[in-house]
């Protein structure tokens, strides 16, 4: 197998995965989506997440090689 086709997860799939996961169980319990999770929790959660992608990124970026 050649290593060089590494599959990686899509995260804008996964979003949305979750995010259908979460309507579908709201559905079944037949409450809203707002009544089973509290927005300034989702913001938070939101916001941890985008710092640690940002810090992957920038952790990531400094060891590639540069072509100047």
């Amino acid at each position: 197998m050649d290593s060089s086709l590494v599959r990686r997860a899509d995260p804008f799939a996964l979003v949305a995965g979750i995010l259908s996961l979460l309507v579908a169980v709201c559905g079944v319990l037949g409450t809203a989506p707002w009544e089973v999770v509290d927005l300034r929790w989702m913001l938070a959660g939101t916001a941890v997440v985008a710092g640690i992608a940002f810090l992957m990124a920038s952790v990531r970026n400094s060891r590639a090689t540069s072509d100047d």
